[in-house]
């Protein structure tokens, strides 16, 4: 079930004492409109009730979708020293086996992990395909600090008899977000390149983004 608690929070604007909504846990399943909420940035948006301003509470949380077998731990900001062990899963979440836990820092890549889940994609494989993308099929995306994301799949069709598959990432120059996509096939290539190399083991509640792809690409 989901877990909310309630915070006093002084508002940056009139200083004044509001009450705030803090998710500690969210079960989309139980409670769907809270990744809407999530989606939206409401979530995490405190609204005060003096002055009408609104802030950004950066909260971490824990998201359970239950009909998808995945759990996330959730946080903004990814410690300096972050060393991309595996996270301690705490005590009392008796889960199956077979669900999937992960780590992740930043919003917007917490947004992504979701979508990549949801599909049912492997997300080892999603950023071993972005990373390449980036660095060899369009070197000027990681040359010029962008990061690329997943953005959706799309079925078959003549031109692509496997579906096709959708990435995104902000050009700041252009100020304008651009859109790639390739066959799907493409993406199953790179989760079987995935399987067949040990550096792409990804076991119990990893974070795996784009600079645990960066590290594991530099091994031998």
């Amino acid at each position: 079930m989901s877990q909310l608690r309630k915070e006093n929070i002084e508002c940056p604007h009139c200083h004044q004492e509001g009450e705030f909504d803090l998710w500690t846990s969210v079960n989309v399943d139980l409670d769907p409109e809270l990744r809407e909420k999530i989606f939206s940035d409401e979530l995490f948006m405190y609204h005060c009730p003096h002055c009408g301003k609104v802030t950004g509470i950066p909260a971490g949380t824990l998201y359970h979708d239950m009909t998808h077998g995945f759990m996330i731990f959730f946080d903004f900001f990814k410690p300096d020293d972050y060393d991309y062990a595996p996270t301690e899963i705490p005590e009392g979440i008796g889960l199956q086996k077979e669900y999937l836990f992960r780590a992740v820092f930043g919003l917007q890549r917490f947004k992504e992990k979701i979508v990549i889940l949801e599909h049912g994609l492997n997300d080892v494989a999603i950023e071993h395909q972005k990373y390449m993308i980036s660095h060899v099929i369009m070197p000027e995306i990681a040359e010029k600090g962008y990061e690329l994301f997943f953005a959706k799949t799309e079925e078959p069709n003549e031109e692509f008899p496997y579906g096709t598959i959708y990435f995104f990432y902000d050009d700041e120059e252009k100020e304008q977000t651009m859109q790639i996509h390739f066959a799907m096939d493409n993406y199953y290539e790179h989760k079987l390149a995935c399987e067949l190399d040990p550096r792409m083991k990804a076991e119990g509640c990893m974070c795996v983004d784009a600079e645990w792809m960066a590290k594991q690409m530099k091994e031998e």
